[in-house]
């Protein structure tokens, strides 16, 4: 099927209620006041209410209510009168107060789709109260509608357009998920049908040579790559034609000394190198197996940050986990074989291995709990294992709107209460920004770089960086949210003082390494059930199509 574009049909307006208008609109069946509601744990029935929220669901309950009050179809969308709220219901429901109920015989989840935003757009003109999205309003409300050659509602253009976009989204989302699942297959060596070793990088790349330093100014326009220490667009920073006091390369791999630490590409063409990246050629070189290792040295990221870089004697000296042969040298054979497979099919060959692993653990150890089930824990301050730095108090009055992430005392939105243009001294990235006001305990990671309210504590792991480790000190620590309420602040002295339980390694100190291996196991444990749902729903698409 051709790409539908909304620009390419004629559109018109129609009323959504009323003798004329697309939709059969009444008030519930039911509404139902919460308090006169019959509930039970095992209730399957959505109570639909008029909260912005997971649908309009506030809970579920027992099909067995009160007789005078009757349940609502599926197949419907809902509208809260006073909330303006707009949801599609598959399944037939119980519902609150003031809730409307919109009827059309060519209703399914993707013309649903579609029409949501725009009853979205028309329900703004409405407010609490007075002003609320009544039985009259909405009949007398209109929304336009793409058309067919008889001047109604094109319903099949529109559901044909959701499942494109659909189509697209998710295949995205399993283009993004397998590449998840591939880096942390290969960084965690999960790849359990075969031994691993660890290699320096010198026994690993023949040829290790850093870039060189070549200044905006000097810079003259071009169409040669110039590689530096970017982590997005394969570390492409601007497209050259220098030819003096360089250095170019081809058909090697790339890694972000500083900058974006540890950031590592795979590069066919030739390139020019700024001083940031170092290159990293293997004897024989090979697509498939850069591929591998640039999943694998991607870990290296954890270790080091903007304040510590990959300089030219660590990256010697650095390890890296590879699959091995029988003669316990680097399976070469192997790395090119799995990327190659990954190419023809990146699910098949990730549940593959998955499911290998899984069944290994399964029979050896228990799963992915094994990984701490016999493990030594042990209790640690939060000041003996963490920096502890104050955010600065910033009013609403005095931010400017921008870009940058603003943290303050939520529970929700990864603690985001703004974006910003403002700077001050509590700007930061990599850190766990734990809330000792408001919202109390609640913290969220936050990789990228933001601003931190007075109200949010910022966490900075002493002498280690990763993502996976500050996921699980945010569990230890929500483990202590009960101590704490709005009366007993979570503060500075506190915080130092509060232990958290942690897996200890030998010298009982905290075992950051496995818990990020316990945390990308969880993660790969999820993904693969993503990418299952995924390619159920792509396959509901195409058999409706």
């Amino acid at each position: 099927m051709a790409k539908l574009k909304l620009m390419d049909r004629e559109w018109a307006s129609f009323f959504i209620g009323g003798e004329n208008g697309i939709f059969n609109i009444e008030a519930t069946k039911s509404g139902i006041d919460k308090n006169k509601l019959k509930t039970a744990k095992d209730g399957k029935t959505p109570y639909i209410t008029r909260s912005e929220t997971d649908n309009g669901i506030n809970l579920f309950v027992p099909d067995e209510q009160m007789r005078k009050y009757k349940k609502d179809d599926g197949n419907v969308i809902t509208i809260g009168l006073d909330t303006q709220t707009v949801f599609y219901q598959k399944n037939s429901f119980w519902t609150g107060q003031n809730i409307q109920i919109l009827k059309n015989d060519n209703l399914n989840y993707w013309v649903a789709m579609f029409l949501i935003p725009l009853l979205k757009i028309q329900m703004e003109k409405f407010s609490w109260g007075g002003n609320g999205a009544t039985l009259g309003r909405l009949n007398r409300t209109q929304i336009m509608l793409p058309i067919n050659l008889d001047y109604q509602p094109d319903w099949q253009f529109m559901e044909d357009y959701i499942k494109q976009k659909e189509e697209e989204k998710i295949k995205q989302l399993i283009d993004y998920y397998t590449q998840q699942a591939t880096d942390i297959l290969i960084q965690t060596a999960s790849i359990t049908d075969r031994e691993w070793k660890a290699f320096p990088f010198n026994e690993i790349f023949e040829e290790i040579q850093r870039g060189k330093r070549l200044t905006k100014s000097n810079q003259i326009e071009g169409d040669i790559p110039y590689i530096s220490s970017s982590a997005t667009q394969n570390g492409v920073d601007n497209f050259i034609s220098n030819e003096k006091n360089i250095r170019k390369f081809e058909n090697c791999l790339t890694i972000a000394n500083s900058g974006s630490v540890g950031a590592t590409f795979f590069h066919h063409y030739q390139f020019i190198a700024s001083d940031h990246v170092t290159e990293l050629k293997l004897e024989r070189p090979n697509k498939y197996v850069y591929l591998f290792l640039a999943s694998i040295i991607k870990k290296l990221e954890k270790k080091y940050s903007f304040n510590r870089e990959i300089n030219d004697k660590r990256i010697q000296r650095e390890k890296i986990l590879l699959p091995i042969n029988d003669n316990a040298e680097p399976d070469w054979q192997f790395m090119e074989d799995f990327i190659r497979q990954l190419e023809k099919n990146k699910t098949e060959t990730i549940l593959k291995y998955y499911n290998t692993m899984v069944n290994n653990e399964k029979s050896a150890r228990g799963g992915v709990a094994h990984l701490l089930k016999d493990y030594k824990w042990s209790a640690f301050k939060i000041s003996d294992i963490c920096e502890i730095f104050s955010g600065v108090r910033l009013t609403k009055q005095d931010m400017n709107e921008g870009e940058t992430p603003f943290i303050g005392a939520s529970d929700s939105n990864n603690g985001v209460t703004a974006f910003i243009n403002n700077h001050n001294a509590s700007v930061d990235s990599d850190v766990l920004g734990v809330n000792y006001n408001g919202s109390v305990v609640e913290n969220f990671y936050h990789p990228y770089q933001a601003l931190f309210s007075d109200d949010v504590k910022r966490l900075r792991i002493q002498d280690y960086q990763g993502k996976y480790a500050y996921l699980f000190l945010k569990t230890a620590i929500l483990k202590q949210k009960k101590k704490y309420q709005y009366g007993y602040k979570f503060n500075a002295a506190r915080m130092a003082k509060q232990k958290v339980i942690l897996p200890a390694n030998h010298l009982n100190q905290p075992d950051w390494e496995r818990m990020e291996i316990y945390m990308q196991r969880l993660e790969l444990q999820k993904i693969t059930q993503y990418i299952k749902i995924l390619h159920s729903t792509k396959s509901r698409i195409l058999i409706n199509n």
